[in-house]
């Protein structure tokens, strides 16, 4: 059976929780296939990226489905599926890696908060390449034009970063779970 996820949030730790008990609850439950939809303006990386690797790691299929957008870190989450598509007018957005920073920061702080946000923006970059097969330094080249990068979805079919453009369509009778923000 297949659980279907419907994850239009920002990518923060309560929604990223809610999303891996969504998952989780799937394996435990006896779900043989996870479908994942997903529109997302990004936000916390380390929550993104941490995920990924857990939709990754699980003995179940799991598929994508660009419903709308996924920027930033949830091109990750989006690519952690083995099998990924888009709607049509879907797009999805690079940009390099931003820190929330309210202080007084000394100088070697600033140094430890630049290699942080390298170490990030490089964590973003492997891991899409890694769940797509794309180069590293194509995706590292998305997130660092001086505007970001936004593909379409015929741009993410032609750069292999989805498998198919299909219009998403929920089966009757199947579970369903959705996550929003608030």
């Amino acid at each position: 059976m297949t659980k279907y996820i419907v994850f239009t949030a920002d990518v923060g730790k309560e929604t990223a929780a809610k999303l891996r008990a969504a998952i989780t609850d799937a394996l435990n439950t006896g779900m043989s296939e996870i479908y994942l939809a997903i529109s997302s303006g990004g936000g916390n990386v380390v929550e993104g990226l941490s995920i990924a690797a857990l939709m990754r790691s699980l003995p179940i299929d799991i598929a994508t489905h660009n419903i709308g957008q996924t920027d930033s870190v949830s091109n990750v989450i989006f690519a952690a599926g083995k099998k990924r598509y888009a709607n049509g007018h879907a797009s999805f957005m690079f940009h390099g890696v931003t820190l929330p920073v309210n202080a007084n920061l000394a100088e070697h702080q600033l140094g430890e908060l630049y290699e942080q946000v390298k170490r990030l923006r490089g964590a973003i970059s492997t891991a899409f390449a890694l769940y797509t097969g794309i180069k590293v330094e194509d995706v590292t080249a998305w997130m660092s034009a001086d505007s970001g990068s936004i593909l379409s979805a015929a741009d993410g079919l032609s750069k292999t970063i989805i498998h198919e453009i299909r219009d998403f369509n929920i089966p009757q009778g199947v579970q369903i779970i959705t996550i929003g923000n608030g």
